[in-house]
């Protein structure tokens, strides 16, 4: 069964047998997500959005090798355990969303973006995140009527621009000041902004990894974590 929605076919998977088709024969086929126009040029550099080709194998391998690796929820434990120590009532939602939010950026910056008793600033990170996140849940016509794109009659592509730039304001800012660290011959920190800005000087990984790449990286790492 198939349900037109403007110009985009959806397929229902009603079915133990159809199941299995889309989910173990095809799921290769099928693996690619449908990319909302609201995500603008973000998508092109997103492991999320992009398809399941050579750039984003290439682009997984190294998430897979260097940021999930099992040592580092070593620091979610120890923070979690702390929490529990100091026996006060906690607003759970901030201080789930503050531990994320930092290990995180612990493990790609080696910095806390926030703090748990900072409430203003980790309220400021919360609320852009979710705003990013119901923008793109929202149903926006340009993506049942691509003809209706370029206009962006919901103004969501403009709405969520704005937002990105927020966060990929944060990006540049922490990644010129580590390449101005490492010009300086400061100490090599070995977090993830560490191995990408490595592969991002080999030759073979410059057309991988350019800057437009890396803020699409950190922002899928922070809204979709």
């Amino acid at each position: 069964m198939s349900i037109r929605l403007g110009a985009v076919t959806t397929v229902v998977v009603s079915s133990p047998a159809m199941a299995r088709e889309f989910l173990q024969k095809l799921d290769s086929v099928l693996a690619t997500r449908s990319v909302p126009d609201a995500t603008g040029k973000h998508a092109a550099g997103s492991v999320p959005w992009l398809p399941a080709e050579p750039r984003w194998r290439a682009l997984r391998k190294i998430m897979a090798t260097e940021l999930f690796a099992p040592h580092l929820l070593d620091a979610l434990t120890d923070h979690v355990a702390r929490l529990g120590r100091e026996g006060t009532a906690v607003n759970i939602g901030r201080v789930a969303f503050t531990t994320s939010l930092n290990l995180i950026s612990r493990t790609v910056f080696s910095i806390d973006f926030t703090s748990l008793d900072d409430m203003s600033s980790s309220k400021e990170f919360q609320e852009v995140i979710t705003a990013i996140m119901e923008g793109l849940g929202t149903p926006n016509m340009s993506d049942f009527f691509p003809v209706l794109a370029p206009a962006d009659l919901q103004g969501m592509r403009r709405r969520l621009a704005r937002l990105f730039a927020r966060l990929h304001a944060m990006f540049d800012a922490e990644v010129d000041q580590r390449l101005r660290g490492r010009d300086a011959g400061q100490p090599r920190k070995y977090d993830f902004l560490h191995v990408l800005l490595d592969v991002a000087a080999r030759e073979d990984g410059k057309d991988l990894l350019d800057r437009e790449t890396l803020r699409s990286h950190f922002t899928g790492f922070v809204c979709c974590r």
